[in-house]
């Protein structure tokens, strides 16, 4: 038996999330020293994107293994112990889980349609909100540090927005940096206009908030008030996010349904009936869906009417051949010597 090479090594190791892992938790130990604000539990943690997108490309076994041993291990060795907060181990590890789940059953491997973003979009927040939601479970179940009301604003709702806004911008860089990202009038669209929403969104926000830091009477005023944006934000979000996909689906799909006709063409097929409702439209692009529409069927017409060319010539020339090949046969001396026996014999 050969000796497992380095490259192996590593390859399997980060198949099974165990080098992420620990990559993981080293990036939480570094990030425990920043906190949000009135969260002393809840850390500025933008590698939450880590489990997520191992998730999405290794499979929702690896992307639990990285969420949950890589909390543990950051947690051990910052010195919270193995198991002071179990149920966050089990959260991280199900936003990797999630995503995983998510591309497993969509058949996403790489993203090159606005429904392959639209879905891993949705399964960063979805992931967030399924974390957050059994480590409270949890934590009410069998732990009982958290105090209602106020752990809902001070560890709760924090966690949320900052895992779902730090995952909702994250993830998509991660597919592009592995060129996991067929780059198309659709990716290149949907990515644009989400990055320049977000980028609004937030900035708007901070704004805001920032011009209302005077104004507030305590800490505790500008805390509610950076909350509320962040509310305000990941739902903005939410809302131009599904917006946008629906606004560029409508644009690009008509541009998809014409390129895929023009490839048909060129293959000789002239049936474009999927396109009839881009030529019902009165913009530009049904009528250039009408244009292709007429052009496909003159082609068929001239390439019908050339056949039918080709084969009355071919008829012609098979029997000038044939003409040919008897005028050959009866100028023989063999068939002229056939000709007079048959004579003679007739005679008799």
């Amino acid at each position: 038996m050969q000796p497992l090479s380095v490259k192996t090594v590593f390859q399997k190791l980060s198949h099974w999330g165990l080098l992420w892992a620990v990559l993981y938790g080293l990036m939480n130990i570094l990030s425990n020293q920043l906190t949000l604000p009135a969260a002393p539990a809840i850390a500025i943690r933008p590698q939450v994107a880590l489990p997520m997108i191992i998730g999405f490309f290794y499979g929702p076994l690896p992307g639990f293994v990285t969420g949950f041993l890589g909390n543990m291990i950051g947690d051990v060795l910052y010195g919270y112990g193995i198991g002071q907060f179990w149920n966050w181990h089990i959260a991280n590890g199900l936003m990797g889980l999630v995503p995983g789940l998510a591309a497993m059953l969509a058949g996403i491997k790489v993203m090159k349609t606005v429904r392959d973003f639209g879905i891993i979009e949705a399964a960063v927040v979805v992931s967030c909100a399924v974390a957050v939601g059994v480590a409270v479970c949890l934590d009410l179940l069998f732990i009982h540090l958290m105090k209602f009301p106020e752990s809902f604003n001070a560890w709760i709702l924090p966690a949320f927005i900052f895992n779902a806004v730090s995952g909702f911008i994250l993830v998509p860089v991660f597919f592009l940096l592995a060129r996991r990202v067929v780059i198309t009038l659709e990716t290149r669209t949907i990515l644009t206009i989400t990055s320049l929403l977000v980028v609004a969104i937030l900035s708007t926000s901070i704004t805001i908030t920032w011009a209302m830091h005077d104004d507030l009477t305590s800490y505790n005023a500008l805390v509610n008030a950076i909350y509320f944006a962040g509310i305000v934000s990941v739902i903005m979000v939410i809302i131009g996010f599904a917006s946008s996909i629906y606004f560029v689906k409508r644009i690009t799909g008509p541009v998809t349904l014409l390129t895929e006709a023009a490839v048909s063409v060129e293959k000789g097929e002239y049936d474009l009936e999927s396109i009839q409702p881009v030529s019902r439209r009165t913009d530009e692009l049904g009528q250039l869906s009408r244009v292709l529409q007429n052009m496909a069927g003159e082609v068929y017409q001239r390439e019908q009417t050339l056949k039918k060319q080709v084969e009355q010539l071919q008829i012609r020339i098979d029997r000038k051949k044939m003409d040919q090949d008897v005028a050959d046969i009866v100028g023989t001396d063999y068939f002229q010597d056939l000709r007079e026996k048959v004579k003679e014999f007739r005679k008799k």
